[in-house]
């Protein structure tokens, strides 16, 4: 398939705001069901939420396999799609469907940002790991508003500010230093650090071609993360010789929960929420990884991440009340 320039469709341009009159959708483009985005993400945020846990649980002691986890969990989700596309009967659409470089660049963007983050998880605590991560929707949001004109309202910055504040409490960059669970912190750092920077590029790229539908990105996404983590495989040649039957169910449930569930609604939700709506929601994921860590691992949660947790639902919660209300 031959690959052809993307052109930005913009939530503002789509739909129009009250009392205009309605303008057409472009011809390709379906009208966002914000609804469906709002579910989309947070069921997404809650099973990537549990990727760290997956992800000890699937690595020998003292390994660090990341990147051979990431590859295992984008393959499994492209192989999962090109079955529901069978099913379907969808693969002449697969086939019909042009790429563009953000389709590609998006999927490999995602694929480096996991693996990264998986490795971060093992290096440093849970909790400041996914927070790091999620410098990304900041990033996404930036970019968003600069390259794509995307409007953002007082509310959704505010909201936006707050979940960035809750996750600077709840990694304890604010308020308190957690101890390392390693002797590398400072490599885990960097890793989540680069996570952040990966996540927010592939967000970016969602934001583009929302024209195409959502179970054909989702198997390019999958399959472009695939050859993604399949480079870093090769660089880092992560050694898998440890791993049990133990170890192997644990990484399946991986693949399953984390990759074809979590990955596949992640490009629902990008194609329905503007970039804005998209990043505040997504911090969700950091209470969940909060909370497992300290129910799973017993990482302790300071009265300050509690405050940053409470902070990040809060700022989640107010867009939609407000939106409900207008």
């Amino acid at each position: 398939m031959a690959l052809s320039v993307d052109a930005p469709v913009r939530a503002h341009e789509v739909v129009p705001p009250e009392p205009a009159p309605v303008r057409r959708v472009p011809s390709g483009a379906p009208r966002p069901n914000r609804r469906l985005g709002v579910l989309a993400i947070v069921v997404s945020a809650t099973a990537m939420g549990t990727a760290g846990v997956f992800g000890r649980m699937a690595a020998p002691p003292g390994a660090l396999i990341g990147e051979a986890l990431t590859m295992g969990r984008m393959l499994v989700g492209a192989l999962g799609m090109l079955a529901i596309l069978t099913v379907a009967r969808r693969l002449g659409v697969l086939r019909r469907t042009r790429l563009s470089w953000s389709v590609v660049l998006g999927g490999v963007f995602l694929g480096l940002s996991l693996a990264t983050l998986l490795s971060a998880t093992v290096l440093i605590d849970l909790s400041r790991a996914v927070a790091l991560h999620y410098l990304g929707p900041v990033l996404a949001t930036v970019l968003a508003r600069v390259l794509l004109k995307e409007s953002i309202t007082r509310v959704e910055l505010l909201s936006l500010a707050g979940s960035f504040l809750g996750m600077m409490l709840a990694a304890g960059l604010i308020g308190g230093q957690p101890a390392p669970s390693s002797d590398q912190p400072v490599l885990g750092t960097v890793l989540g650090v680069v996570s952040g920077v990966f996540y927010g590029a592939a967000l970016l790229c969602y934001r583009y071609r929302t024209d195409m539908p959502a179970d054909i990105r989702s198997f390019w996404n999958f399959a472009f993360g695939t050859l993604g983590t399949a480079g870093m495989v090769a660089l880092t040649r992560p050694d898998i010789s440890g791993m049990t039957a133990t170890h192997w169910a644990w990484a399946v449930a991986f693949f399953l929960v984390c990759g074809l569930l979590a990955l596949g609604l992640l490009v629902v939700a990008g194609k329905h929420l503007r970039a804005a709506e998209l990043s505040s929601l997504s911090y969700w994921e950091v209470v969940v990884a909060l909370l497992l860590g300290a129910a799973v691992f017993g990482e302790s949660i300071s009265l300050a991440a509690a405050m940053g947790a409470g902070l990040i639902v809060a700022a989640a919660v107010l867009p939609l009340v407000a939106g409900r209300r207008a």
